[in-house]
């Protein structure tokens, strides 16, 4: 069994994260990154054992934070419960201690060899960390990097090819659309990681969502007779967002030019979102314009799991897959 890897360092305590703690880890985000985190949407997150994180502590004082989210996920169509790794924070003045003595190190590694790898509750983790934070967990021997997303950006469209109603979560007729939609898309990806799209993970994730409004549509061709798929997506000023949707491959093109369609309704200028390198060519041929560079997706390799090649190149993710859009 890996040991504590706060042991020898008594300078730093290192515990798992307590409610009671809760103020100061909303703090030291505030003082991280400039702005605030309600409690609301802490709770969002963590609350009803929804997440997990660890805090490291100088006296009692928080100055570093390392944790994240349940999510429930098909592995090669097996269900399973995988860890999305969604907030890190250090402390300011420590960000200079940078090697395997410092917070940042510590905080990840005790939560990695507490929650992830055999024998621990989750065999699998994601995440979306800035290149800063990648290139030092690489050095550290904490991640290796299993597959690339890249931003995507279209022009808005008007188009007359699509109409749509916003999803009713008590209807019962979408709730079923929603099911089909879902059994269909899960068995296209059968031998790929895909994070569950189902009405729980829905009606949580973004109409029980404590910051953002998201309009979540149901969307059909012209004629209203052939149901395309679903569509979620946030306005952020000029931009419209593509968050996510449910469907089967063949529509995402159609669903791509929809979203143009409804960012030219709600007056902005363009569409952003993420998609999976290897999936880019579902939506080619859409006025698509790709970043030069890609993000990193990280897997957890600081103690003994899964291996890493069993899951490269295999994810499938979209904006919604993170917990900021």
């Amino acid at each position: 069994m890996t040991s504590d890897p706060s042991e020898n360092h008594s300078k730093w305590a290192v515990d798992d994260a307590a409610p009671e703690q809760t103020p100061k880890i909303l703090a030291l985000f505030h003082a991280v990154f400039g702005q605030d985190m309600s409690s609301a949407q802490w709770d969002w997150k963590y609350g009803e054992g929804r997440g997990a994180g660890v805090v490291v502590c100088e006296d009692d004082e928080v100055v570093a934070y390392f944790g994240g989210m349940e999510r429930r996920i098909l592995f090669k169509g097996t269900p399973v419960t995988a860890f999305q790794c969604g907030d890190s924070m250090v402390a300011r003045e420590h960000r200079g201690t940078l090697s395997k003595r410092g917070p940042f190190f510590l905080s990840v590694a005790a939560f990695l060899d507490r929650y992830l790898g055999n024998g621990r509750p989750y065999l699998i983790s994601y995440g979306f960390p800035n290149e800063r934070a990648m290139r030092l967990a690489e050095r550290l021997g904490m991640y290796t990097q299993i597959g690339t997303l890249f931003e995507i950006y279209w022009p808005a469209d008007a188009s007359v090819n699509f109409r749509s109603v916003p999803f009713d979560f008590d209807d019962d007729g979408h709730r079923n659309a929603l099911e089909t939609l879902w059994h269909v898309m899960a068995e296209e990806f059968d031998r790929r990681a895909i994070g569950v799209r189902d009405l729980e993970y829905l009606a949580h994730r973004y109409r029980d969502h404590p910051m953002h409004a998201y309009l979540i549509q149901l969307v059909f061709d012209s004629s209203g007779a052939r149901l395309l798929g679903i569509v979620i997506a946030r306005k952020a000023e000029q931009r419209l967002i593509l968050v996510d949707f449910v469907a089967r491959q063949q529509e995402f093109r159609s669903l791509v030019c929809y979203a143009k369609s409804l960012a030219h309704e709600e007056q902005c200028s363009e569409v952003f979102g993420w998609m999976t390198d290897i999936d880019c060519h579902l939506i080619s041929g859409t006025g698509e314009n790709l970043s030069e560079l890609p993000l990193r997706l990280p897997f957890g390799v600081y103690r003994e799991g899964l291996d890493p090649e069993e899951i490269r190149d295999r994810w499938f993710f979209l904006c919604g897959d993170s917990d900021f859009w």
